[in-house]
């Protein structure tokens, strides 16, 4: 029998759970594939290093950051104990309120999550918690809302939560944020909204920032205030639900209006300056090419060396077109200026030009090499030339002279075409004669001015080659290459600082974003001359500020400098500094072209004085330091040796001399001439006598050319009297020269006339007859006729005089064996007002410290004696100064005697004195005394 096979009944719900274990087989399967599909393709990421790029920032003198270095992201990071506690609640009651609870991932955030992008669509709304938001911002690029990239957030979520404690995540996450208006972290964000540090924030403005990330386009109060407030309640509430404040606490911050600081320019601040610290940062950590960016991105400290009270001012003066002259068509007159501390070497101001717009301009005042012009001619002649010996009272010849070159013979001349003959060196520099700085660089040597001007740091000279600086031209600053502004400040620096070059620098220190100092500036320091030397050379460069081409920029305190103008005006430089500072303004254009009309003392120094009178402000007023072996004496201003009997008053000047190098020769610049009294040419046979005894000056070395110096008045006559001389007209032909002079008593009344003559055919048989008259053309009649004198006398007195009359007279020779006469030439004698002549009064004297006054006491020579003479004393601040009403001192006392003290006197400053003697009876004046220089340091 066949045996039949059971009936199985299909049971549905067992099949229903096989399919549903199959499924979640499937499903489970698929999950894991998906996941281990997602790991494998992690993309690059380091947990170790989530700090991303931090902004540099620049930081002035006073360790007051001025500037951050333009990055991608505004971004300064703060250790956990630095972020207020406030802060850490505001942004956990509204981002993450779990945050404490889970270890990146949240379930219980993720099934919220998953029911609004079922209902209202996916991406609707984020799951992830701060953790994985930072993973987002912070260690994974390119962010985008994908099931994968969610897998991989979490993964590295749950690692940073193995790795850092909640409060390390939570800085970082603050730290690593966008708040909007380019803060992407919590410090640049308070800075940006309210000026003021994170760790200062209240519980409004704490609450304000942690809802501003969610959306910083809207929520930003800048933008929108209502929307803002209105975000700032949602997060008080929050943190009233967390039991973080109190409803009262969060009521009262609600009501507190926003106090913004407001948005800055967000445009390059100081950035002439800030370009300069770039490329020092660059030398000094050895960074190239693309390494260089790293000083935008690592957070770095530049502790520089800038003055932004100076700083501030310049780039107002700049900022300013009529402060500048104006250009061509479409070009500007460009400009750069340097300010440095001369005794350290810190830049405390930089200025690259005009107009400077961005980052990484041309910065003029480093890397645009101009000719100096006479600015050189301290640097390259005059330092280096007082160095050898010589000294402010040297006398060079101001005259053109030609020179062999190269190029074939060169003169070099003047820029005002002017020459003034035998000048001192201060003179020299006063006016910035260039046909002496030529002549003394001759005498130096041209390789010593080279390898002076190489010791002060400036490194654009070229040595040798088809065109090079070793010629006569670099007396003038006729360069190869030129020189930049900050070169020439720092080398100039030196004679503000006694001799000491400080190479110039604008980094203090630099800290990486861990605070460790990574550099710190050691000056490189070098003596390149005697402190006597620099002050030399400073006392000159005063002269120039004082009463030469640099007057333009007097302050309330000793300044020194020089002008430069180039050839064809091209460049136009101002250099100048006080004990404290020394600063420097070029001005020309790009493109070198003829300026018209801009000079050096006219244009750039006004520029400098506006500058550095901010820059002093709060300084107090000091004098130069004056070294030990500097000496006072007064010297023959055209010789500039010792004072000879022949010096002329008006040419004794008192000058200062290294004490190494006082001159002991007497002068012998003037020498004794016989001349006409009456035409002041060579005498002749014909002149009257007696004749004037000159004093004249007599020229080392004659000039040469078609135009005289100034001083050849001073030098003996060339030619013969051309008024009595043989030929002159009214000059008898006979032979026979009458001259004569008055007779007067001791009290210098008129007693009478003596007179003598000369005559060719003289002897025993001669018999001369003497005619007078009161009027001119004396008559030869018996009733004129005064008197006779026989057997060849050739002297006859005329003592019948009349003290309110003229007397004309004539000589008749007679020979009294042939009866021939000869008439002679007639002659004035004129009523002497006085015979006691008035001599210029020789001046001494000296200073007394009296505290902060100083007194000064005068003394001089009698003019003269037994007359009533009273004396005029006259002072200045200005040497080489004109005497008048406005600076006559002591106008209300009759001074008789010859001496007087001036009491008073501020001190830190040098005084000129002259004086003047006046007969009260015959109105006679002396000529001026002496110049005597009184310093008061």
């Amino acid at each position: 029998m066949t045996r039949k096979r059971p009936q199985y009944k299909l049971r549905y719900g067992r099949v229903i759970l096989l399919a549903v274990l199959l499924a979640s087989f499937i499903i489970v399967g698929a999950g894991i594939g998906f996941v281990v599909g997602a790991v494998r393709n992690m993309p690059p990421y380091d947990i170790n290093n989530i700090t991303g790029d931090l902004s540099s920032f620049v930081l002035d003198k006073d360790n007051q950051v001025v500037t951050s270095l333009k990055t991608d992201k505004n971004r300064v990071e703060l250790k956990s104990n630095e972020i207020p506690k406030v802060m850490k609640q505001a942004i956990v009651a509204i981002e993450d309120q779990r945050f404490y609870k889970h270890h990146g991932f949240d379930p219980i955030r993720l099934g919220g999550a998953v029911i609004a992008n079922i209902t209202k669509g996916y991406g609707s709304q984020g799951a992830s918690t701060i953790t994985q938001q930072l993973v987002k911002i912070a260690v994974l690029e390119n962010p985008e809302k994908k099931l994968r990239r969610k897998v991989q957030e979490l993964i590295i979520a749950l690692q940073i939560e193995n790795k850092y404690s909640k409060d390390e995540i939570l800085a970082l996450y603050l730290n690593n944020i966008y708040y909007g208006h380019g803060a992407h972290s919590l410090q640049t964000a308070a800075q940006t909204y309210f000026g003021k540090d994170a760790k200062d924030l209240t519980l409004d403005e704490a609450a304000m920032l942690a809802g501003v990330v969610n959306l910083p386009g809207r929520y930003s109060p800048y933008l929108n205030p209502e929307k803002a407030k209105q975000r700032r309640a949602l997060v008080l509430n929050e943190m009233v639900k967390m039991n973080y404040i109190t409803q009262a606490q969060a009521d009262q911050a609600k009501e507190k209006p926003f106090k913004l600081a407001g948005l800055k320019n967000t445009g390059f601040k100081y950035q002439s300056f800030v370009d300069y610290v770039i490329d020092e940062a660059a030398e000094k950590l050895k960074l190239e090419g693309s390494d260089i960016g790293k000083l935008y991105t690592a957070g770095y400290k530049f502790y520089t060396t800038l003055d932004t009270k100076t700083q501030d001012a310049a780039e107002a003066v700049f900022a300013d077109d009529k402060n500048f002259p104006a250009g061509k068509k479409d070009k500007i007159v460009q400009s750069a200026m340097v300010v440095l501390d001369p005794h350290t070497g810190e830049i405390r101001t930089l200025i690259g030009g005009r107009n400077q717009q961005g980052q990484r301009q041309f910065n003029r005042a480093v890397d645009a090499t101009r000719q100096p012009g006479s600015a050189f001619k301290p640097i390259a002649v005059y330092a280096p030339a007082l160095e050898k010996g010589y000294g402010p009272a040297t006398v060079i010849d101001d005259v053109p002279e030609e020179y062999p070159t190269p190029q074939g013979p060169k003169t070099f001349v003047n820029y005002d075409k002017q020459y003034r003959g035998l000048i001192s060196m201060r003179t020299a520099i006063q006016w910035s004669v260039n046909t002496t700085a030529v002549k003394m660089l001759q005498k130096i040597g041209v390789s010593e001015g080279f390898r002076f001007a190489k010791s002060l740091g400036i490194s654009t000279l070229v040595e040798s080659g088809p065109a090079n600086d070793m010629g006569l031209s670099l007396a003038l600053g006729g360069l190869t290459k030129g020189v930049s502004p900050l070169e020439l400040t720092a080398a100039y620096g030196a004679f503000a600082n006694q001799g000491v070059y400080v190479k110039p620098h604008a980094i203090r220190k630099i800290e990486d974003s861990n605070g460790h100092v990574i550099y710190e500036h050691k000056p490189q320091k070098q003596v390149v001359m005697t402190p006597q030397t620099a002050y030399l050379i400073t006392d000159m460069l005063q002269t120039v500020v004082q009463a030469g081409t640099g007057t333009k920029a007097q302050m309330d305190r000793p300044v020194a400098g020089k002008t430069g103008t180039t050839s064809f005006d091209v460049d136009a430089w101002f250099v100048g500094y006080t004990p404290n500072l020394v600063g420097t303004v070029w001005m020309g254009y790009d493109v070198k072209e003829k300026m018209e009309g801009i000079y050096g003392g006219s244009a750039g120094a006004p520029i400098w004085k506006k500058v550095m009178t901010v820059a002093h402000k709060d300084m107090p007023v000091t004098p130069f330091p004056k070294p030990d072996n500097i000496t006072e004496v007064q010297v023959d201003y055209k010789s500039g040796l010792l004072p000879s009997n022949l010096t002329p008053p008006e040419f004794i000047v008192t000058e200062v001399f290294n004490s190494a190098y006082v001159p002991t020769e007497v002068s012998n610049a003037w020498i004794q001439l016989p001349v006409c009294p009456e035409s002041g040419q060579l005498l002749t046979d014909f002149c009257p006598t007696p004749a004037v005894t000159g004093v004249f000056l007599k020229r080392p070395i004659p000039w040469t050319g078609n135009v005289a110096p100034q001083d050849a008045k001073l030098e003996p006559p060339k030619d013969y009297c051309t008024l009595h001389g043989p030929g002159a007209p009214g000059t008898p032909i006979t032979g026979l020269r009458l001259q004569g002079t008055p007779i007067t008593d001791t009290n210098d009344h008129f007693k009478g006339v003596k007179l003598s003559w000369y005559f060719s055919q003289n002897d025993a048989s001669t018999v001369f007859q003497i005619y007078r008259s009161t009027n001119p053309g004396v008559p030869l009649s018996t009733s004129n006729k005064v008197g006779e004198v026989s057997g060849g006398g050739t002297t006859w007195q005329d003592n019948h005089v009349n003290g309110d009359s003229n007397y004309y007279y004539r000589v008749v020779a007679l020979n009294t064996r042939t009866g021939e006469q000869k008439v002679s030439n007639e002659i004035v004698i004129q009523r002497p007002q006085s015979t006691t002549t008035l001599k210029a009064p020789r001046l001494t004297g000296e200073a007394y410290i009296n505290g902060s006054t100083v007194t000064v006491k005068l003394r001089w020579e009698k003019a003269a004696e037994n007359r009533p003479v009273v004396y005029y004393i006259f002072r200045s601040e200005t040497p080489n100064f004109e005497p008048n009403s406005t600076n006559q001192i002591a106008v209300n006392e009759s001074i008789t005697d010859t001496k007087w003290t001036d009491t008073g006197l501020p001190r830190g400053k040098t005084y000129y004195y002259r004086v003047i003697a006046f007969d009260m009876e015959t109105n006679q004046q002396s000529p001026l005394s002496n110049q005597l220089k009184v310093p008061t340091n």
